[in-house]
């Protein structure tokens, strides 16, 4: 639940909330500060308010903004508030568990970080990236070793298949009777399957002669076909020991208007040392300062619920965390009455059927009677007052 002081017109949505937040005071003073290339400190920010600023300066940044969390647990309730406040989807760049060895060819999290770094790359980098601090201790390919480590293949090229499969079993990929996890592939005539360490879906390439004559996404479960395609980029995932791979940070890839959000500095430095405390090899690893300097080498956002001393253009947030109300839904009622005299209140519901039910329990309640109450379907983690 978020709710409003009672001054303005109440949101319908909240998606709505972004707009509001830019017109309170301080704000465009905060959005001139990282326009200019500054940086900016954000207080005051309890529970999914957080998310809130987070939603509003991605929807203003000129490219992606990078938010950088403590903890790997909250990654996804960011992401569902996110969406619920911005309507965008976060790009998440995970923390490898136990960074691959040399005997690792493929895993699940690798895949995932390369594909974050294929978004960065692309012509329509994603608004939000979302992340943690271990993520970012751990090393990344940049930009010229991803080109190195990646084969580009294109409807209408002429390229034998053999030498298509020598380069895949020189990259570790692992030759199948068919394929069905990513790193695998398997060859059958004029007709090459390989499964890329980024894709969600591995492709089928259809030769004639030496020439590829379509490309086409399918599915490994059904082999039903997902699409075609003009052209693939194959990837391999390299391992920190790797002296092809993973020298780089994801600060090397992000676009260079990006802005960077550092999501309770104290916690993310707390975590960062508890990480690499507990790391058994610290090869390749990044130091946790050596991580901040490439956050603040772009437009940085500190956002924390504590008041901090900064000489830095500062927005104070005017929120209350908002206690959990009791389990007895027909006794929410009178509990928001009551916590909310005078306040304009938003209810976040998972779907429209518990909007309905929860709505004819409220609907008798002093802030529906006042029409201060609105019902909208989305996703708070946790709730704040305004």
């Amino acid at each position: 639940m978020s709710s409003g002081s009672a001054t303005g017109v109440l949101p319908s949505t909240l998606r709505e909330l972004p707009r509001w937040l830019e017109g309170t005071g301080g704000f465009p003073a905060l959005l001139k500060a990282l326009r200019q290339g500054n940086a900016a400190t954000v207080d005051g920010s309890w529970n999914s308010s957080a998310a809130l600023v987070a939603a509003t300066l991605a929807l203003q940044a000129p490219t992606t903004l990078l938010v950088v969390l403590a903890h790997p647990r909250d990654l996804d309730a960011w992401d569902e508030d996110l969406f619920s406040f911005s309507g965008l989807r976060s790009t998440i760049f995970p923390a490898w568990d136990a960074l691959p060895n040399a005997d690792t060819v493929v895993d699940e999290i690798g895949g995932k970080r390369l594909r974050a770094l294929r978004a960065l790359e692309s012509d329509q980098p994603p608004k939000i990236v979302l992340t943690t601090i271990q993520a970012l201790l751990q090393p990344a390919p940049n930009r010229e070793q991803l080109a190195r480590q990646r084969k580009r293949l294109r409807v209408g090229q002429d390229i034998p298949i053999d030498q298509i499969v020598a380069w895949l079993v020189e990259q570790s990929f692992q030759r199948m009777e068919a394929v069905e996890i990513p790193g695998e592939f398997s060859q059958r005539g004029g007709i090459l399957d390989v499964f890329s360490p980024d894709a969600e879906a591995p492709y089928r390439l259809e030769f004639v002669g030496d020439q590829i004559e379509s490309i086409r996404q399918f599915s490994p479960e059904t082999q039903r076909s997902l699409g075609e395609v003009h052209a693939v980029d194959i990837s391999t995932q390299g391992t920190p020991g790797d002296d092809k791979m993973l020298r780089g940070h994801l600060c090397d890839c992000l676009p260079p208007k990006a802005w960077t959000m550092l999501v309770e500095i104290g916690d993310l430095e707390e975590q960062g040392k508890y990480y690499l405390e507990r790391s058994a090899d610290l090869t390749g690893l990044f130091s946790v300062q050596g991580v901040f300097k490439q956050l603040v080498q772009f437009p940085s956002i500190r956002l924390s619920a504590l008041p901090a001393a900064s000489a830095e253009t500062t927005y104070h947030l005017r929120v209350e965390s908002v206690e959990r109300f009791s389990g007895d839904v027909t006794k929410v009622r009178d509990e928001l009455d009551n916590a909310a005299a005078s306040d304009f209140v938003l209810i976040a519901c998972h779907n429209e059927a518990e909007k309905k039910r929860l709505g004819d329990v409220l609907a008798q309640g002093k802030l529906a009677q006042a029409d201060r109450l609105r019902l909208v379907v989305g996703h708070v983690r946790a709730g704040f007052r305004l």
